[in-house]
């Protein structure tokens, strides 16, 4: 075969193989040009009702409009967030499943089960962190503490040390009153609750001494009743006249990290619909009716990139997990 034939063999074989691959690319772009032609699911991992799930909803229908669709949300609650989460990671990776989550079933689940039906390091696709939280911790007004160095003292000179609300095994209310239990050798024990409104109830019948959930205490800290002595964060937030652990000398990564909510989709969503999705949050942010729904709750938005909300979440996953396994915190 002359070298002129070859030539033109491989141009053909060339040419062959663009026209079996360029249908394939035009659906794939008129797909994610036309997403969304139907409605998105949004899953939350935890019952309805909870403020996480509140808030959620409010995202949901505040995002619908830049995104050109409607959002449904569905609770899937179950595992401490992993039954709804490992629905997303299982499900097709077109952007209308959605996972729209606190950290925990993407980081602290990690350490308090032995194995996982997902990994979150690559079975998701990083979207945007919607909102971040100081996770202010509160007392009642009276308490003989007003940060957290004051706590320890306190609880140091209380016999049998104090008891504190908490949402379950694995429960950041559990990860950093453990954390501080260990640093310091006070002793705090966690009296389990479904949520904050029943921890803020046994706390003003003195059965606990502090616990989180100052967005469900907003009118008893109006009222003088309950306040609140520290937040999480390397900075204040919005709560500018309350303390930060790292003030009081308590700097590890589990106090300097504050709570946040955050969409993931499965891996391989295409990379438009992520950043259209992450940029439709940015949009919703400055709504003010948002604006005003998150300050009323101490939330702060944030609305982040992919790439920022990827190492963000990576720097608490390679921490939190091990901290938990550490501390001998186990699953209830």
């Amino acid at each position: 075969m002359s070298r002129t034939t070859k030539w033109c063999a491989n141009w053909r074989f060339i040419l062959l193989a663009m026209a079996a691959v360029l249908p394939i690319a035009q659906q794939a772009f008129a797909q994610t040009d036309s997403y969304p032609s139907r409605p998105i699911t949004w899953i939350v991992p935890y019952a309805p009702g909870a403020p996480a799930d509140i808030t959620l909803r409010k995202f949901a229908e505040a995002m619908a409009g830049p995104l050109g669709g409607s959002i449904v949300v569905q609770n899937r609650p179950g595992g401490g967030g992993t039954v709804g989460t490992n629905a997303v990671a299982k499900s097709k990776p077109d952007g209308y499943t959605i996972l729209a989550t606190i950290a925990d079933p993407l980081v602290a689940q990690a350490g308090l089960q032995k194995s996982l039906p997902y990994d979150p390091a690559t079975d998701f696709a990083y979207i945007t962190r919607l909102t971040g939280s100081g996770g202010a911790m509160i007392a009642l007004s009276s308490l003989q503490a007003n940060n957290a160095r004051e706590l320890v003292e306190l609880a140091k000179r209380t016999p049998g040390g104090l008891n504190y609300g908490s949402f379950g095994a694995g429960s950041f209310p559990h990860i950093l009153l453990e954390t501080l239990a260990k640093r310091t050798g006070a002793k705090f024990t966690a009296v389990q609750y479904r949520g904050s409104p029943q921890a803020i109830q046994e706390l003003l019948s003195g059965q606990i001494a502090v616990t989180f959930g100052a967005g469900a205490a907003t009118q008893l800290i109006a009222d003088g009743k309950v306040k609140m002595i520290a937040q999480l964060g390397e900075k204040r937030g919005l709560l500018k006249d309350v303390p930060t652990f790292m003030e009081t000398g308590f700097d590890d990564l589990v106090f300097r990290t504050p709570q946040w909510m955050g969409l993931t989709a499965p891996a391989g969503t295409p990379k438009d619909i992520v950043n259209r999705t992450a940029a439709a949050a940015k949009a919703a942010l400055q709504r003010p009716d948002v604006k005003d729904f998150l300050n009323a709750l101490s939330f702060e938005g944030i609305g982040n990139s992919p790439e920022e909300f990827y190492r963000e979440w990576k720097a608490e996953y390679d921490v939190i997990p091990q901290l938990i396994r550490d501390l001998g915190i186990e699953a209830n």
